[in-house]
């Protein structure tokens, strides 16, 4: 008898399986097919609206990193290109910037969230770009063990899109190597958010193949990442430049010649900025009466991006850090016509910062905190390259169209 039982629950389960899975590609293919539909509404809309030529509309997310994906879908409005971002967060309460979509993290966990955003790309864009390797859709939720930003490319080859990646430095940095060329990298130092940071890279590193594969273009936004991905496209950093030239314009740095020289370090992640090091010298030069700082880490006080321009008002000199990557924020001093300080490698390009090492920084504060030397060529920097139109040439130039 208990053979003859355990066969039919063994029919039993099969029969089960069988429906669940025949019911689950019943609605998928609903779905999909839905989807493939609204895409082909959408190019003939355009082919109809511009026989000749269609003018692609961009989504870009889902992290927003350092406000660059707002800041792209902006650049690439200026041009006549309708773009919009993606934010997806632990919460939206502490968020720093603004996006066009904004989902907190149990908000996009919901289906008909995700659904939503693919009903959206389905009927009005033609690219979207990745960041970091981030899903953005996720309809199937495979639990087949494939990393599940290989379910959102499977979906917009689907719906006929084009598609690209983003990297922004710590999503695919090799730390090692980064450690072996740079004498003062902060990655020389194990510690738990370095092995976090790694494991990250690692993971998005073992994409890269099928990214190749699949003739997906990949982008940086800082050159140095050109060593860990040399066939990537350079994606400059954008910033807000007339709010922060409004500050040079406004608030010139050295308002008191007497005066002691204002300095800046506002680290975003202290290990990572080298803040263990520059910090000591900072107060050192303050008990000294060289230099005048505030600092931020020991007050324990956090300052939201629309208050950064303020603060660079007060400010004359901006110590960036050691990582040798040049990002948002001094580009957004330079902009603001304040003096930087950095460790700019060879690989970073030339680029109007004073170059600094641990060894240098404190001989560099004095030296300028007596010769007031004012800066010449970084506001024209900031503007031609990071104002957004060097960035719409990068994508115009892979995607194919006139910006």
């Amino acid at each position: 008898m208990k053979p003859i039982v355990a066969l039919l629950r063994k029919i039993h389960r099969w029969n089960y399986a069988r429906r669940v899975e025949f019911g689950f590609w019943k609605i998928r293919f609903k779905r999909e097919s839905r989807l493939r539909l609204i895409s082909l509404g959408l190019r003939a809309r355009q082919f109809i609206k511009r026989p000749f030529r269609v003018r692609p509309n961009f989504f870009i997310g889902p992290t927003n990193s350092a406000n660059q994906g707002t800041l792209w879908a902006s650049a690439l409005c200026n041009v006549g290109l309708r773009s919009q971002s993606l934010r997806i967060s632990g919460t939206l309460s502490n968020e720093w910037f603004s996006t066009d979509y904004a989902l907190t993290r149990t908000e996009w966990l919901d289906f008909n969230r995700r659904q939503q955003l693919a009903d959206i790309v389905a009927g009005t864009k033609n690219v979207v770009l990745f960041e970091s390797l981030r899903p953005i859709f996720r309809l199937l939720n495979a639990k087949d063990g494939r990393n599940p930003i290989l379910e959102d490319f499977e979906l917009m080859q689907l719906m006929g899109k084009k598609i690209g990646v983003i990297f922004h430095g710590s999503d695919i940095r090799e730390t090692r190597a980064h450690a072996a060329r740079n004498p003062f990298s902060p990655f020389h130092k194990e510690s738990p958010e370095l092995e976090k940071m790694r494991a990250r890279t690692v993971e998005n590193a073992a994409l890269l193949p099928i990214l190749r594969e699949r003739n997906i273009p990949i982008f940086v936004t800082t050159k140095d990442l050109l060593i860990d991905v040399p066939d990537a496209h350079w994606l400059p950093v954008t910033i807000d430049f007339e709010r922060f030239h409004r500050v040079a314009i406004e608030s010139p740095i050295f308002p008191d010649a007497n005066g002691k020289l204002r300095v800046l370090f506002l680290p975003s992640r202290s290990w990572l900025k080298s803040a263990e090091s520059i910090e000591p010298v900072l107060l050192k030069l303050r008990e000294e009466g060289v230099i005048s700082y505030h600092s931020y880490l020991s007050a324990g006080e956090s300052i939201k991006h629309s208050e950064v321009p303020s603060v660079m008002a007060q400010t004359d000199l901006v110590i960036d850090q050691y990582l040798g990557v040049v990002g948002v924020f001094p580009i957004e001093a330079l902009a603001a016509g304040r003096l930087v300080m950095s460790y700019v490698p060879p690989e970073a390009g030339e680029i109007p910062i004073i170059n600094v090492t641990p060894e240098t920084l404190e001989s560099e504060i004095r030296r300028v905190a007596e010769s007031r030397q004012r800066p010449l060529a970084g506001i024209n920097f900031a503007k031609q390259w990071h104002d957004g139109r060097e960035s719409v040439l990068a994508l115009a130039e892979v995607f194919g169209f006139k910006a």
